[in-house]
C-alpha cells in the first residue's frame, strides 16, 4: 500500500490547474506509485479567486501567503507553478523548511540561482525536482541531444519529472 504526501501548491492559474489535475489523477495511471499526493493547501494572493479554486481543483484548504504555506507541518512538498521570477525565493525557503521541492520550469533565471537552490536541497537533504511538462518540443529534444553529446551542461542531482 502506498504511502501519502501532503502537498502545497503555490499557483492556481493554468499551470496550477494543470498540477491540480495531475495530483488528482496520479493514482490512475501510476497504481503502484510509492507516495500519494493528498492535496492539502493551494496558495495565492487573491483570496475570493483562490477559494474557488480550491473548491474546483480539490484542494483541502489555501493559503495567501506562501510564506506560511512552507511552514506547514502537514505539508512535505511545495509545487512552485508560479511565475520563473519567484521560483528561486519560493524553492529555496521550502527546502529550508524541510520541504521537497517541485519546481515548474524554467527552474530559474539565473544560473547562479539555479546554483543557490540546489545548494538549498542539498544541504536540507530534500528532493528538488523541476517539470517538464512539454519535453517533447523541438528546442528540448535539441537540448537533450546536445547534453547527451556532452556538447552542453553539467548534470546535477535535481530530477525532471515527466507528466
Amino acid at each position: 500500500m502506498a504511502g501519502t504526501i501532503g502537498v502545497g501548491l503555490v499557483g492556481y492559474k493554468f499551470m496550477g490547474k494543470a498540477h491540480s489535475n495531475a495530483y488528482r489523477q496520479v493514482a490512475s495511471f501510476f497504481p503502484d506509485v510509492a507516495l500519494r499526493p493528498e492535496m492539502k493547501a493551494i496558495c495565492g494572493r487573491d483570496e475570493a479567486a483562490l477559494k474557488a479554486a480550491a473548491e474546483q481543483f480539490g484542494w483541502q484548504g489555501y493559503e495567501t501567503d506562501w510564506h506560511k504555506l512552507v511552514q506547514r507541518d502537514d505539508i512535505g512538498l511545495i509545487d512552485v507553478s508560479t511565475p520563473g521570477d519567484s521560483h528561486a525565493t519560493i524553492s529555496i525557503e521550502a527546502a529550508n523548511n524541510g520541504k521537497h521541492v517541485f519546481c515548474e520550469k524554467p527552474l530559474a533565471n539565473t544560473l547562479a540561482e539555479a546554483k543557490q537552490m540546489l545548494e538549498a536541497v542539498q544541504r536540507n537533504k530534500v528532493v528538488g525536482m523541476v517539470n517538464f511538462n512539454y519535453r517533447r518540443v523541438p528546442a528540448v529534444q535539441l537540448a537533450k541531444r546536445l547534453i547527451d553529446d556532452g556538447r552542453i551542461g553539467k548534470v546535477y542531482h535535481w530530477r525532471a519529472v515527466y507528466l
